[in-house]
């Protein structure tokens, strides 16, 4: 399955909509377009994501690491039950900033 993302800019926030598989192969494609986002606050929608497997993990991971560790802030909403489950087994949902929503996530 292709991964198809796309970004947009939202109250100071740059929202990435994430849809498909998110695994080994269609990882590069998310976090090529992670390197070119501009921007200190970003929202990841993983709403349309039905299965993440560990080196999607790494990568949301990183991304929180990243940023968080600069000042900025990574978010993650609107995840499926099977990529919550995901985030839960790995004891990342203590970690993490995981909202409901893009709107919830995207507010100061």
């Amino acid at each position: 399955m292709d991964l198809q993302v796309r970004s947009e800019v939202r109250g100071g926030w740059t929202v990435v909509a994430v849809s498909g598989e998110l695994d080994a192969d269609t990882v590069p494609v998310l976090s090529d377009l992670l390197e070119e986002t501009s921007g200190p606050r970003v929202v990841v929608d993983l709403s349309g994501v039905p299965f993440m497997d560990t080196t999607g993990l790494s990568l949301m991971l990183d991304w929180h690491r990243r940023l968080d560790g600069a000042g900025g802030q990574f978010r993650m909403a609107s995840l499926q039950p099977s990529v919550h489950k995901l985030f839960r087994l790995t004891e990342l949902t203590e970690v993490m900033h995981i909202h409901i929503s893009v709107d919830d996530a995207a507010t100061d």
